[in-house]
């Protein structure tokens, strides 16, 4: 009879010791350097990307629908009111991006750091970390991403070229 308590208690030993090693391979997929929870804040960071650059866009398109009205009532010809230089202040004004300065304090031309709480609505929130910047490269402006490291990826052009 001993022997056979001996042996359930190896066992129970046994099943206890496997059980704690199954559950520490299962957080560590779940909460570990590539784990689940780290993925689904690299896909909600993927997306909130994609929403700043949708929602400045959207922001322009107002803009150049509201200008559009404008020429139409005054029938001026739309080219004369609407222009790249007139959407980024039209985006200074609102406080959606503001001019960068670099570490002597200067303007930097054609660089904006984008304030994307100003491009937040009720309906859906922006989570995301890192920071965005809006850059004029040759003749296009360009929503540029950063992550804390300083890494950039490029998320997309701001359409000023809109149709009528």
């Amino acid at each position: 009879m001993k022997e056979e308590n001996g042996f359930a208690y190896q066992i129970l030993v046994l099943m206890i010791i496997i059980v704690i090693a199954v559950a520490g391979v299962v957080i560590n997929k779940i909460v570990g350097k590539n784990g689940m929870l780290n993925r689904v804040a690299e896909v909600e960071t993927e997306f909130s990307k994609e929403d700043v650059l949708e929602k400045i866009n959207h922001k322009v398109r107002q803009k150049f629908i509201e200008i559009n009205n404008e020429a139409k009532a005054s029938n001026r010809n739309i080219l004369e009111m609407y222009n790249t230089d007139m959407v980024i202040e039209f985006l200074k004004q609102n406080f959606v991006i503001e001019e960068t300065k670099d570490e002597e304090g200067k303007f930097q031309e054609g660089i904006y750091h984008i304030n994307v709480g100003k491009l937040q609505d009720e309906e859906k929130e922006i989570h995301y970390v890192g920071k965005f910047q809006l850059e004029k490269r040759e003749n296009k402006y360009i929503v540029i991403w950063y992550n804390e490291e300083g890494k950039s990826q490029e998320v997309g052009e701001l359409q000023l070229q809109q149709m009528i």
